[in-house]
């Protein structure tokens, strides 16, 4: 899947700020979009159908199949049963009937049997997958969107709308959302989480997607937080639970001090991505959130230490 913490995103989340705020403080609402809306979002991802019928547009017809083409060869060249499955659990949105149409017209075009015979494998597996995904997860999947709903809410006002950026107050009330949901912020949720994002991005939702984005980097922090408050990792750990736009000032002021140094940062930064990748399930939703949140980290970092060192 596309979606992203931060890469690509950033003009997205300024964009829908720009939106979000009138000038001398004043916001409004960048979408109208309520808990309501939200919870019919979630009725529309549900389906397995949500590919727009074909309208006769030859151009469109075009671009749906040269990305339904792209999923299909990503997944022959899946590696491992693993990836096979990760593939499918992030496009499960996708195996409607214009992908199984799609799957026969390349299987009559094909002319080697070895490839017909490997086309056929992975639509096997992927059509055996899907059943079970589907049998498996729809209640713990319907579970955690309830409390990824929640978890927004918490984003909104009294009149259920949500303003972009997120001041103080709903940071912490999404914060403290998260931490009452601790025990099920699992993969579940964050496979919701990335699905609803993929289906904002789909329908220009932007301040949606800025506000998932949002929720993720929150998770994430929760996640990497550990208990070190003393030194190098203690400025790190800082770094983590802060938000985004605190991070350089944070590292800058630490640096200036005398605090830290950039040796020294990048090393223990290094060692907990280091923890991250190697203590998580590959491939899992959590282990790339918290990665890329880690890596978003170490670029702002080396961008610091960078300006710190050209101003000498």
């Amino acid at each position: 899947m596309a979606a992203c913490l931060f890469k690509n995103c950033t003009k997205s989340v300024r964009a829908a700020s720009s939106r979000a705020v009138r000038p001398f403080g004043l916001r409004r609402p960048a979408t109208a979009v309520s808990p309501q809306r939200l919870a019919q979002q979630q009725q529309q991802l549900r389906s397995l159908s949500i590919v727009q019928s074909f309208d006769g547009d030859a151009g469109k017809a075009l671009k749906e199949a040269a990305a339904l083409d792209e999923l299909i060869d990503v997944m022959l060249e899946a590696k491992s049963q693993q990836e096979l499955s990760r593939l499918v659990a992030e496009n499960i949105f996708s195996f409607d009937p214009k992908f199984w149409m799609r799957i026969a017209t390349r299987n009559d075009s094909l002319k080697n049997e070895a490839d017909k015979d490997k086309l056929k494998a992975v639509a096997d597996t992927v059509m055996v997958l899907v059943d079970a995904m589907v049998k498996q997860t729809e209640q713990q999947l319907n579970d955690s969107a309830g409390v990824l709903q929640e978890v927004l809410k918490a984003a909104a006002d009294d009149k259920g709308e949500w303003y972009l950026p997120l001041d103080k107050e709903q940071v912490s009330s999404v914060r403290a959302a998260l931490e009452r949901y601790s025990d099920r912020l699992d993969e579940a949720l964050l496979s919701n989480c990335f699905a609803w994002m993929k289906k904002c991005q789909d329908d220009r939702m932007d301040t949606m997607v800025a506000l998932l984005q949002k929720v993720l980097q929150l998770y994430a922090a929760k996640a990497l937080q550990g208990q070190e408050a003393e030194g190098v990792a203690g400025v790190l750990n800082e770094v983590v639970f802060a938000e985004e736009q605190e991070w350089e000032p944070i590292i800058r002021r630490a640096a200036a001090t005398g605090e830290v140094a950039e040796a020294a940062f990048m090393e223990v930064l290094q060692k907990k991505m280091e923890a991250t990748v190697l203590g998580m399930q590959s491939g899992s939703y959590a282990q790339r959130v918290q990665a890329e949140y880690l890596k978003e980290i170490e670029a702002r970092a080396k961008t610091v230490f960078r300006q710190l060192a050209a101003a000498q």
